[in-house]
């Protein structure tokens, strides 16, 4: 009997403009470049009611250095987490206190990542770079 092959490949999605990112995403690893002619934009998680506990996905810079700022956000400070750089440095950490948004600035390299999660009640992150300080929070 032959191999048999389950479907293991990454839902990929490509992004350089605004979204809003949807129950059917979970699982998604969303790949975002800075480079748009429109400049910085945003990409709203669904809310965790909408999401459901164990939504999860993940974000990865494609380009070095963006030229524009790209802000992943929540529908209110409920993002808990923490970067961490490549010279293990804490970057950014809320502490207990919680943000709504994490910003990925123009000093951010190719590859950083952001990974996502929630509970059904709040959203958790962990945020890996190359350079210290390209994610922050508001």
């Amino acid at each position: 009997m032959g191999r048999v092959f389950f479907g293991v490949r990454k839902n990929v999605q490509a992004l350089d403009v605004a979204y809003q990112a949807l129950a059917s995403d979970s699982g998604k690893i969303f790949m975002l470049d800075g480079a748009n002619a429109a400049g910085a934009y945003v990409v709203t998680l669904p809310t965790v009611a909408n999401a459901l506990e164990g939504w999860s996905c993940k974000f990865v810079v494609t380009e070095q250095t963006p030229t524009a700022a790209i802000t992943i956000s929540a529908e209110g400070a409920i993002m808990h987490g923490y970067s961490e750089d490549i010279t293990a440095d804490i970057g950014i950490g809320t502490n207990g206190t919680a943000v709504t948004s994490l910003i990925i600035g123009q000093s951010a390299a190719q590859g950083d990542t952001i990974e996502l999660f929630t509970d059904g009640t709040l959203w958790y992150f962990k945020q890996l770079s190359q350079v210290s300080g390209s994610v922050t929070v508001a």
